[in-house]
């Protein structure tokens, strides 16, 4: 081959590479995420009509997401979870790969028990629960709805309390503005980033454009749930009150979008609850700061087994 064909051959790439880049973002985004899961460890799978990731070996861990997120958020933990645990994350009804079907109810007490109802079809049935936001919210619905089958809870900054103070986010809830967790263009995306981290993680121009896609896509309906989530579903402090099933609580104590001040309150609810407040660490800590997460949760669960063992 001449070199004006070898020029011409990288030109094509190159250009290729770009309209891939800035234009058509979804193969390139795919790839990342796809990345994503096997640094992780994980598998995409999907059954009974649920996007899910999946992984690692031991007794299972349910991991659920918080509000307009996917279950990739669970990715940089499960490197470390995944030698102690069988992963079990789903893409929520309404977020990333799983449809929310017309007529669902969208109160947290509802969605739990479908929650619930998924495992129980995918022969899941005794199992840890850890959740992230909405997803620490509905964890905790699951524990009350079904306490004989949470053996233990592991809490990230869970949404869902009426009494803590209000986070720069909900300040902006409150007084009527845009709901910065609604994303409707790529600003808010951005915006949403720098409420959720101390320290963002870079993610990738295509990878960028495809999820804020994808919230231009489901805002209406993001709204809906939130609403659902605020105004029409039991409050944490129902929900966890002497709710008796071990749990480790971890928070960010830079958190904006839901007060840290909301651990205390978490803690005082349940009746045997651990926590961890992190420094300068924003609201998705098992992101930012996935291994002190990860390692935590496992000393947790290796030190109530241990306690166990000694009492039987």
């Amino acid at each position: 081959m001449d070199s004006l064909a070898i020029l011409l051959l990288i030109a094509a790439l190159l250009s290729t590479a770009a309209l891939l880049w800035w234009v058509f973002p979804t193969p390139l985004a795919r790839l990342f995420l796809a990345l994503e899961r096997l640094q992780g460890g994980l598998r995409s799978r999907r059954r009974h009509g649920w996007h899910f990731l999946e992984g690692g070996r031991g007794e299972p861990l349910v991991l659920l997401h918080g509000f307009n997120a996917d279950a990739h958020h669970f990715c940089q933990s499960s490197r470390w979870l995944g030698a102690h645990f069988r992963i079990i994350a789903p893409d929520l009804p309404g977020f990333g790969g799983s449809d929310l079907p017309e007529g669902t109810s969208l109160r947290i007490e509802d969605r739990a028990q479908e929650i619930l109802d998924w495992l129980d079809q995918m022969g899941v049935h005794e199992f840890f629960l850890g959740g992230s936001s909405m997803g620490g919210y509905l964890s905790l619905a699951m524990a009350r709805l079904a306490p004989d089958r949470v053996r233990a809870l592991w809490l990230l900054a869970p949404g869902g309390l009426h009494t803590a103070r209000f986070s720069a986010v909900f300040e902006e809830v409150s007084e009527g503005r845009h709901n910065p967790l609604v994303v409707r263009n790529r600003s808010d995306f951005l915006r949403l980033i720098d409420y959720c981290f101390v320290r963002p993680p870079w993610i990738p121009g295509p990878l960028q454009r495809f999820l804020t896609a994808r919230g231009q896509r489901t805002a209406v309906q993001a709204g809906q749930l939130f609403d659902a989530m605020r105004h029409h579903s039991e409050p944490v402090e129902t929900l966890a009150k002497d709710l008796n099933v071990p749990a480790l609580l971890i928070w960010g104590q830079s958190d904006q979008v839901l007060h840290p001040d909301g651990a205390a309150i978490v803690k005082s609810l349940l009746t045997d609850c651990e926590s961890l407040i992190l420094p300068s660490v924003g609201h998705l800590p098992m992101i930012e700061n996935a291994r002190t997460c990860a390692e935590a949760w496992i000393a947790f669960t290796e030190s109530r087994a241990r306690k166990s063992m000694s009492t039987a």
